[in-house]
């Protein structure tokens, strides 16, 4: 099947799952006796209604989304975007508070994340621990230590529901194109994935990283060190997971609470973001647009014509799944042909 076919047929099986999810939430919102179409409307329409929280999310999940594919072309299942996330969040703001400035929060914020990852990686290669069962835990680990000094090292004396705030200096800012303004996050990411698109395909240490991947035995005979490039991806995919909690605070947040509701979500759905887009670097940009629609959108649909915000998490879920089962099938099998 030549390119152009194969993206064709892409396309028509990505439309096909959209407009059967889309069906399935307007029954699912009739069945709150809400107008389907309506419903529908409201949650595909966020971006007019909150650009700047799509834009923000969109950015943060085609990171993470990022985090996921990254390792997984070496072969490993990388659970712990969302630990490197809050890491890389919780180091940012701390960094911005002590110093102000850009530079070394999200230097701090990439390295925080890098580390967290790479210790997976190396516990995955020297000591055969699996990573999705590590980084779940230091996703646990990391998700308690930020409570507890968002907590007592910190709070904001006058708002005790959240850490004190990023200075102005450290504060990210958006780009006015014309009378557009585009929040510099986004940039950062589409830009960010644009690159390890262009290393992943046209470099040699990107082949070698899928090669390693794709048949372990073989890369070995052929001299590739495969533990290296799986520790690196893993350290890879830490700094973007890091960067991407550091962005988020810097150019949107700017706190957290004292629940950590406002770093919570982005690592685990990356995961949805990563296969919806195919594993493909580019086209997670698309996908986490989309994600980011859809997930501003379910929070419309209470105050807009009742449906429990529950009931638009559960039409964003069935979306996201049905959109990502193809890949999903596609990993099983190339997992059991291995």
């Amino acid at each position: 099947m030549s390119l152009k076919s194969r993206i064709a047929s892409e396309a028509a099986l990505v439309a096909a799952t959209l407009a059967i999810g889309l069906a399935v939430g307007a029954l699912v919102a009739y069945s709150f006796h809400a107008p389907p179409l309506q419903v529908i409307g409201v949650m595909m329409g966020s971006w007019r209604v909150l650009p700047d929280v799509v834009a923000e999310y969109a950015a943060m999940l085609a990171l993470t989304g990022a985090a996921f594919a990254l390792p997984l072309y070496a072969g490993l299942f990388n659970i712990g975007a969302e630990g490197a996330f809050q890491l890389g969040a919780l180091t940012a703001l701390w960094a911005a508070i002590q110093w102000g400035g850009i530079a070394a929060p999200l230097l701090l914020g990439m390295a925080s994340g890098a580390l967290l990852l790479a210790l997976a990686g190396w516990l995955r290669t020297r000591l055969s621990v699996n990573e999705v069962l590590s980084t779940i835990m230091l996703n646990w680990v990391v998700y308690w230590l930020l409570l507890y000094l968002v907590a007592t090292r910190l709070e904001d004396p006058y708002h005790p529901e959240r850490t004190l705030e990023v200075p102005a200096s450290s504060r990210l800012p958006w780009v006015h194109v014309g009378h557009t303004a585009i929040p510099s996050t986004l940039l950062i990411s589409a830009a960010v994935l644009a690159v390890l698109w262009v290393f992943v395909r046209m470099t040699r240490w990107g082949l070698t990283l899928r090669f390693a991947g794709a048949n372990e035995w073989t890369a070995r005979t052929r001299g590739v060190r495969v533990e290296a490039y799986r520790i690196a991806s893993m350290a890879a995919a830490g700094l973007l997971s890091g960067l991407a909690g550091a962005l988020h605070i810097l150019g949107y947040s700017h706190s957290i609470d004292v629940i950590g509701g406002a770093v919570r979500g982005f690592g685990y759905n990356g995961i949805g973001v990563a296969l919806m887009g195919r594993n493909d670097m580019l086209a997670i940009i698309p996908a986490a647009l989309l994600f980011a629609v859809l997930l501003t959108g379910s929070s419309l649909v209470e105050p807009a014509y009742g449906v429990p915000k529950e009931a638009g998490d559960f039409i964003v879920g069935v979306i996201v799944l049905l959109l990502a089962v193809p890949e999903a099938l596609r990993l099983v099998g190339r997992l059991r042909r291995g």
